[in-house]
Parts: structure tokens; C-alpha cells; sequence
């Protein structure tokens, strides 16, 4: 059968032959998928895989520890979609006695490691917190759907009354500001977590942990 002229084929139709696709996807379970994904691979292929006495290692002699991604993973996430999008309490409110820290809880917010901070962390209660961190917005998403996008929410009050000082986090306060709501689930809760996956499954290769 000769092949029709371009002009004559319709674009919007699947191919002869083949399966039809539906084309369209819904945003909200794109993203709740998105976070659900993130969550098993740091479960399965780094909380699984790096045991706990590891966790505290700064491999090859340098760099940063798990423990200390995780923990910066989840304090930027916690903060952004919770303080900062939601505009309520965090889920790391009530989990700090587990965790081993009571205070200055934006210690962590930087991308440079708190030596300090992780060996006063319990690196088990980390992962975990970590992991609850992604599954309650993953829950808030399916059950209440998506925020509004366009919306541009007040993040230097909410950096403010977590009492992140703004002399030391300058470069936060102007990175969050006037930002809409879908850059913080985008970036904040999505890009920002799959960034740091990769490079505790980099962390968890050089360990020699690679289970593949």
C-alpha cells in the first residue's frame, strides 16, 4: 500500500498496526509516583545495602558520610514542602529524641557536611525519617491532591520561624524566594531527593556494595 502524503496522515492517531497509547497522564499521580519511586530506591538500593555501622563512613578516606546526605536529603524536603508549601509542622517535629538532635534543626540545610551533627545522629532513625519524610507527601498528594501551582509562598518566614539564620543561609532565603509551589515539589522534593540517590548509590558502589 503506497504511503500517504504528510499532509494527509493524522498525527493524533496511533500508527497502523500498533497498540494505542493513551497520551495523556495526570500530573498528581506523576508525581506521587515520582516520590514513590525515590523512596524504594533509597530503601531497596541504600538503606538495604549500607549496613548501619557504615552509614557514619566517609568513603575514600574523605567526602561525606550517608548519614549526612540522608539527613540534609530530608531536613531540605521537610522544610520545603511542609514549612514552606504547607505551612504547617514538620514530620521531623516528634521524632527528634530518636533522631539524637533537639535542636537547630536547620543544621543540615547546607550541602556541606556537620561532621559534628553525624556523630551525634542515630543514622538508623535517619533513613527512617528520611523515608517517612517522602511518604507523607506522597500520602498528602494522593489524598489531597495537587496545591496550587502558581502560588508563591512566604519561604523567608517559614526559614525565619524555623529559625534558620539567614547570615549563615543567605543563599537559601534567595534561592526559595518567590519560587511557586511547583518548583518546590519539582525540585525540592523530587530533583533535589533523586540527586542525593545518586550520589549515596556512587557512596554505596565505592563501598564495594554494588549489588549488580
Amino acid at each position: 500500500m503506497p504511503t500517504p502524503p504528510l499532509g494527509a496522515l493524522d498525527i493524533n492517531q496511533p500508527p497502523q498496526g500498533r497498540a494505542k497509547y493513551a497520551t495523556g497522564m495526570d500530573l498528581k499521580a506523576w508525581i506521587v509516583s515520582d516520590l514513590q519511586s525515590l523512596r524504594a530506591k533509597l530503601a531497596g538500593g541504600v538503606l538495604r545495602l549500607i549496613p548501619a555501622e557504615r552509614l557514619g563512613e566517609r568513603v575514600d578516606g574523605g567526602g561525606i558520610a550517608p548519614t549526612y546526605i540522608l539527613w540534609h536529603l530530608a531536613r531540605h524536603h521537610d522544610a520545603a514542602v511542609n514549612a514552606v508549601l504547607r505551612g504547617g509542622g514538620e514530620v521531623v517535629e516528634g521524632w527528634e529524641e530518636r533522631l539524637g538532635v533537639d535542636s537547630d534543626l536547620w543544621r543540615g540545610l547546607a550541602e556541606s557536611e556537620d561532621q559534628e551533627l553525624v556523630e551525634q545522629l542515630n543514622s538508623v532513625e535517619v533513613g527512617e525519617y528520611t523515608l517517612a519524610v517522602i511518604s507523607s507527601t506522597a500520602s498528602w498528594l494522593a489524598e489531597e491532591g495537587l496545591p496550587r501551582l502558581d502560588a508563591i509562598p512566604d519561604a523567608a518566614s517559614a526559614l525565619a520561624s524555623q529559625g534558620v539564620p539567614e547570615d549563615r543561609f543567605g543563599w537559601l532565603y534567595e534561592m526559595w524566594d518567590g519560587k511557586p509551589a511547583a518548583w518546590f515539589l519539582s525540585w525540592s522534593a523530587i530533583g533535589h531527593g533523586f540527586n542525593h540517590l545518586g550520589e549515596l548509590v556512587s557512596i554505596r558502589n565505592r563501598m564495594g556494595l554494588c549489588p549488580f
